[in-house]
């Protein structure tokens, strides 16, 4: 990483609290969004139809993370600037294509939703799962719920899988491979606004062409490292067209910059 960005974790690093844990931050996220699921889901009574609601909601779902990650994330708007700032100023700048990944625990503050987030979801998809109660039964209301959150946790999982250190593990894993991938493309400062924006799975930005992938869903889908499909205008813009970039290769591109 060059000084800049080296500098600006370092003062973000500083700010932290003593006491915050990124292992609690984590096991909140996780103990009350499962805790959620396992509640809504222990009220179903007959199911049958009532289960297609889960990939309703979930998709529902992708198009929100996907709208909220273009329009608001990326764009200062008065009334959400401070989602703006934590999101364009703080996390690209601590995370750049040159360093993505984090070297403690207590970098999991800039990368997970603050801990009241969990509660704001469940509540939204309760409106929203009521609101779907109306023409399609209770069931369909509870497994909504299910859904919607089942999202939000897979988007912690795979945006945090996104910053950690390169494994093998990561590399296999589908869907981990490649939002990895899709998440290093998007973090490219000429980048970000444009291309990526879906850290789940990339279904929004393969329907919305904000995909930096040439090729048809499936292949979109189960990319994993692959970087011989990108839109000519993604390629152009890279410094480096390889993932996972070398350390020989950001070296020298830091020092090309500096």
């Amino acid at each position: 990483m060059d000084a800049r960005q080296a500098a600006f974790r370092a003062e973000y690093q500083q700010k932290i609290s003593p006491r915050y844990s990124g292992w609690l931050h984590g096991a909140w996220i996780a103990g009350a969004g499962l805790g959620y699921i396992g509640v809504v889901l222990a009220q179903v009574d007959r199911g049958g139809w009532a289960w297609l609601s889960f990939a309703v909601a979930f998709a529902v779902a992708n198009l929100g993370e996907w709208a909220l990650h273009r329009y608001v994330l990326h764009r200062r708007i008065p009334a959400l600037s401070a989602l703006w700032h934590r999101h364009t100023v703080e996390h690209h700048h601590y995370f750049t294509q040159d360093c993505m990944t984090v070297d403690s625990h207590r970098e999991y503050r800039i990368i997970f939703f603050p801990p009241y987030a969990v509660l704001g979801i469940a509540a939204i998809h309760l409106l929203l799962g009521a609101l779907w109660s109306l023409p399609f039964g209770r069931d369909a209301m509870w497994i909504w719920m299910a859904g919607g959150m089942s999202h939000y946790l897979l988007y912690e999982i795979l945006h945090t899988a996104a910053h950690l250190p390169e494994h093998p593990l990561l590399r296999r894993l589908p869907a981990v491979n490649t939002m990895r991938r899709n998440h290093w493309i998007h973090h490219h400062h000429a980048l970000m606004s444009t291309w990526n924006m879906n850290l789940t799975v990339p279904l929004a930005d393969w329907l919305f062409g904000s995909s930096d992938l040439d090729c048809g869903l499936w292949r979109t889908l189960g990319n994993g490292y692959r970087m011989d499909r990108l839109r000519p205008e993604v390629r152009d813009a890279l410094p480096d067209s390889a993932f996972p970039p070398s350390a020989a290769g950001r070296g020298r591109d830091t020092a090309a910059r500096s």
